[in-house]
């Protein structure tokens, strides 16, 4: 918590002494939720724009409450917008010609296809089967799955890279 000087009664002033020492907290405490950095640049001008409109009410011992909870407003805000924009293009879609049984048969050969791939990945030893998993359907990354199992980070490299191997070359033959 951050105590400000009693001698500042300016709000102007105090706002800008609540700028500059929370500016990068809060840009640090959105990037943690948002990661388009466009996206947090915007969300965080929102919040000093906020702070801004209510600055008579900053400088007392809860205003670090305040600013973090207009940060959460913000963001949570961002997001509503953003569902409502992802909701508001799937009403809006141009006609266009009816292609369901083409786009059935796609879907069909791609579920194949994911079905041929699982089981080649079920093919793998126990072991690379868990790594590559962890890596490439999971997304975590080799340096976190080789300190999470304790391997060396080589290791955990050269199995994902033959599992990699092994299963270009079995759909290459098939």
């Amino acid at each position: 918590m951050t105590f400000f000087p009693k001698h500042i009664t300016d709000a102007e002033d105090m706002y800008k002494l609540i700028y500059n020492t929370y500016r990068e907290r809060i840009f640090d405490h959105i990037k943690g939720k948002v990661k388009n950095r466009n996206d947090i640049r915007d969300i965080s001008q929102n919040v000093f724009f906020h702070l801004w409109q209510y600055r008579d009410a900053l400088g007392g011992t809860n205003t670090e409450n305040i600013i973090f909870k207009t940060c959460n407003q913000e963001i949570s805000k961002f997001f509503k917008t953003q569902r409502k924009q992802t909701l508001g293009n799937d009403y809006h879609l141009p006609e266009v010609p009816d292609d369901s049984v083409e786009q059935l048969d796609a879907k069909l050969i791609k579920e194949e296809q994911l079905k041929a791939m699982q089981d080649s990945i079920d093919m793998l030893p126990p072991s690379r089967k868990q790594l590559f998993t962890m890596n490439k359907l999971e997304g975590v990354t080799q340096e976190k799955i080789a300190f999470q199992l304790n391997l060396p980070k080589k290791t955990v490299q050269k199995q994902i890279s033959k599992a990699m191997i092994f299963l270009k070359n079995l759909h290459n033959n098939s």
